[in-house]
């Protein structure tokens, strides 16, 4: 019942009250509220596959089978990484933070907004460069899929093992920015599951003996270098270097 729900509330066929309810505990109930109301507005192509039949004949099917299945899906804050940056990277991009874990409405929501949409897809070349965002890490057993969503330049990046994919999400760009702006909201510092002798992936402290862990870090040991919001100043040999420019780069 709550699955036809959220497909209703996803056509615009729900009420305002049922689009709150099921979006409810994705990012706290008032969040949610505004940001599923937010996507409603929004035209979906709603069927049963769970990835859009665009994008599964343009990434790799083991990629897909992650996403399909996925058991855990974590989100990172992620950006790219200066020159002397050397904390964490996820896909060769710096993480900044973690936006934790998606429940369970968090990543039917995103399925049936934006990877279940082809009419959030295009087949045309963007003339810009990807801002990375938001990374979304699908687990399935061993395997994963990480799903990289830019905002401006709208667009998902799909990697697993060597294949990476661009695919422009221009159509759907109300929908990125809102997914976007949520999860840039929950930005939590980053710091190593194993630190914290714990095995899920999002990074976050979630007992009282893992703090005990990180207060007893010294500075010199800590686990992530302190992000720098300052744009480092490009020094000469830099400024020369041609900018690089173009759909589908990531540097």
């Amino acid at each position: 019942m709550k699955k036809l729900c959220l497909i209703a509330l996803l056509s615009l066929a729900c009420s305002a009250q049922n689009k709150v309810l099921a979006a409810e505990n994705l990012f706290g109930d008032e969040e949610d509220s505004v940001l599923a109301q937010q996507v409603a507005d929004v035209p979906v192509e709603t069927n049963s596959a769970t990835i859009s039949s665009f994008l599964s004949t343009r990434i790799p099917e083991s990629a897909a089978i992650n996403i399909n299945k996925a058991e855990k899906v974590f989100c990172y804050t992620v950006d790219y990484a200066p020159a002397d940056y050397s904390g964490y990277m996820i896909d060769g991009l710096a993480v900044k933070g973690s936006c934790g874990e998606l429940s369970e409405n968090g990543k039917q929501l995103i399925k049936e907004s934006l990877i279940q949409n082809s009419a959030a897809f295009s087949t045309s070349i963007d003339n810009c460069q990807i801002v990375p965002k938001i990374m979304l890490r699908y687990i399935y057993g061993p395997d994963h899929t990480d799903v990289l969503l830019s905002a401006p330049c709208y667009s998902l990046t799909f990697f697993h093992g060597r294949d990476i994919m661009t695919i422009n999400a221009a159509p759907g760009a109300k929908i990125m920015e809102k997914i976007v702006d949520a999860y840039d909201k929950l930005e939590e510092k980053y710091l190593s599951p194993a630190l914290l002798n714990q095995m899920i992936a999002n990074g976050q402290i979630t007992t009282q003996s893992q703090k005990e862990i990180v207060r007893k870090l010294s500075p010199t040991e800590a686990p992530v270098k302190k992000w720098q919001k300052e744009t480092p100043q490009k020094d000469a040999s830099q400024a020369k270097q041609p900018s690089l420019k173009g759909w589908n780069k990531i540097r």
